[in-house]
C-alpha cells in the first residue's frame, strides 16, 4: 500500500519522499473544488430532465395464406426532454425494436434503432417587444386536420394508412422528419410558421436500415422542401391555407384547411398539386392534380364515467377509379375510415376502426381493447382482418389478411 508522502524505491523497502509543496495543495484543492461544482452541475441537470421509459411486449399471429405463423415483438422507447423553460426546450426520443416471426419452419428477425425525435424548441427575440418561436432537428409538424387522412398535410401526405399505428390509442399517424421552422405570431389568434426540410437521413440503426435501403448520404440542396402555413380564427372558425415546394419531385403543393363545431368537430380540407406539365383544361387539373378529406368527431356520455367517441373520416381523389377495378393495386377515388372508442370506465378503452374501400367492397377493419390495470401498465390486445375478395385492395384470402397481438407495456 503506497499512501501520501510514500513511493516505491529499487530494492527492497520504503523510500521516504518530501511531503506535498503549499502550492501543489492549492492546485488540488482548486481542482477539487471545480470537480465538485462540475459534479453539482451535472446531477443537477440529470436530476431536472425529465426521463419517461416505455417496454412493450407482445405475442402476434400472423396468416400467411396457409398457415398461422407465431412471433414475438419487444418494443423499448426512451423519452428525454429537458425540465421546463420559457426560453428553451430539448427532447430526445430512442426506440429499439427486436421482432422475430416463425411461419413453415422459417424464421425472420430483425432488430434496429430509431430516433423519431432529437429537437430543439426555443425562443428567439427580434426585437425587444417581438420574439418569434424556432424548431430545429427531427421532429414533427403538424399541418392540416385529420386522424389517418388529412388533404391538408402536405408534408407527409394525405393517406396516412402505410405509415399509421392501428393499435395506438391517440394519434395514429406520427411521421417525424428533419426540419427548421419558425413560428411567427402575427395577431391575437393568428401566425405564420416558415418550414425548412432538407433531404437528410434517417436515423436508423440496424437491420431496418438495410430492409429499408435508407440511404446513408443526404440528398443535395435541390431535393429539399420549403414550405409556409398562416393559421388563423375567423368567426369560429380555425381557416389554415398552407403551401409547400417539393424540391425532389420539382411540384407545388397548396392546400386549405378549415375547422368548425357543429353539434360535431367538423373539419376539411383540399389540396392541389402541379408542377411544368399541366393539362391544358383547367377541368383536367382539378381532377388528376387535387384530393380533399371530410372528417367529423364527437364523444358522447353514455353514463357516469362512460364515454363514447366517434369518427368517420374521408379521402377523395377525383383522379382515381371510380369503379371496381379487379386489381390489388388500384388507387380508389374515395376511402372511408370509421372509429369507435368506447370506454366504460377509467381505465378500459374498447377500439374498432377500419379503412373501407367502398367501390370494391373491401375493408380492414382493426378491434381490440387496451386496459389500464394499474398506473402505467397495460394489458392490449387487437385482431385486424382483411375483407374482400382476391382482386380487392383488401383480400381475406393473402398474406397477411389476418393477424392478431397480445401482450403488456409499461410506462415509467
Amino acid at each position: 500500500m503506497v499512501g501520501p508522502g510514500l513511493s516505491r524505491g529499487q530494492g527492497s523497502g520504503v523510500r521516504v519522499v518530501p511531503p506535498y509543496s503549499v502550492t501543489c495543495v492549492r492546485r488540488l484543492l482548486c481542482a477539487g473544488c471545480v470537480a465538485l461544482l462540475l459534479l453539482g452541475v451535472a446531477v443537477r441537470a440529470a436530476a431536472e430532465t425529465v426521463v419517461e421509459s416505455e417496454i412493450q411486449n407482445q405475442l402476434i399471429g400472423v396468416w400467411d395464406g396457409s398457415d398461422l405463423g407465431l412471433g414475438g415483438v419487444a418494443v423499448g422507447r426512451i423519452e428525454f426532454r429537458s425540465a421546463p423553460a420559457p426560453m428553451v426546450q430539448a427532447r430526445l426520443v430512442l426506440n429499439t425494436t427486436a421482432a422475430q416471426l416463425q411461419s413453415n419452419g422459417d424464421t425472420i428477425s430483425t432488430a434496429f434503432v430509431d430516433v423519431p425525435r432529437a429537437s430543439l424548441r426555443f425562443r428567439f427575440p427580434l426585437t425587444e417587444d417581438y420574439t418569434m418561436r424556432v424548431a430545429a432537428g427531427r421532429d414533427r409538424l403538424a399541418w392540416g386536420i385529420g386522424s389517418l387522412f388529412n388533404a391538408g398535410d402536405l408534408i407527409y401526405g394525405a393517406d396516412g394508412s402505410g405509415a399509421a399505428d392501428f393499435t395506438a390509442l391517440d394519434d395514429l399517424r406520427d411521421e417525424t422528419s428533419w426540419l427548421y421552422s419558425a413560428y411567427l405570431p402575427i395577431g391575437e389568434r393568428a401566425y405564420l410558421e416558415p418550414v425548412f426540410l432538407p433531404p437528410l437521413p434517417e436515423l436508423v440503426l440496424g437491420d431496418e436500415l438495410a430492409a429499408t435501403g435508407t440511404a446513408v448520404v443526404p440528398g443535395g440542396a435541390d431535393e429539399s422542401r420549403l414550405g409556409l402555413r398562416l393559421h388563423a380564427v375567423m368567426g369560429g372558425l380555425s381557416l389554415e391555407p398552407a403551401y409547400l415546394y417539393d424540391g425532389n419531385e420539382d411540384m407545388h403543393h397548396a392546400a386549405f384547411s378549415v375547422q368548425g363545431n357543429l353539434w360535431a368537430d367538423l373539419y376539411a380540407a383540399a389540396r392541389l398539386s402541379l408542377d411544368d406539365r399541366i393539362p391544358s383544361q383547367f377541368g383536367s387539373v382539378l381532377e388528376e392534380r387535387s384530393s380533399a378529406s371530410l372528417g367529423a368527431f364527437r364523444t358522447f356520455r353514455v353514463g357516469h364515467d362512460r364515454n363514447l367517441t366517434a369518427r368517420m373520416e374521408s379521402l377523395i381523389r377525383p383522379g382515381a377509379a371510380w369503379s371496381d377495378q379487379d386489381s390489388q393495386d388500384a388507387e380508389y377515388a374515395v376511402l372511408l375510415h370509421p372509429e369507435l372508442v368506447f370506454s366504460p370506465g377509467r381505465t378500459l378503452n374498447i377500439i374498432g376502426r377500419a379503412v373501407v374501400s367502398p367501390l370494391d367492397s373491401s375493408a380492414l377493419v382493426i378491434a381490440g381493447f387496451s386496459w389500464n390495470i394499474f398506473t402505467g401498465f397495460y394489458a392490449e390486445s387487437f385482431a385486424a382482418a382483411q375483407l374482400g375478395d382476391n382482386t380487392a385492395v383488401f383480400g381475406w384470402d393473402r398474406p397477411g389478411s389476418l393477424s392478431m397481438s397480445s401482450g403488456f407495456r409499461y410506462r415509467f
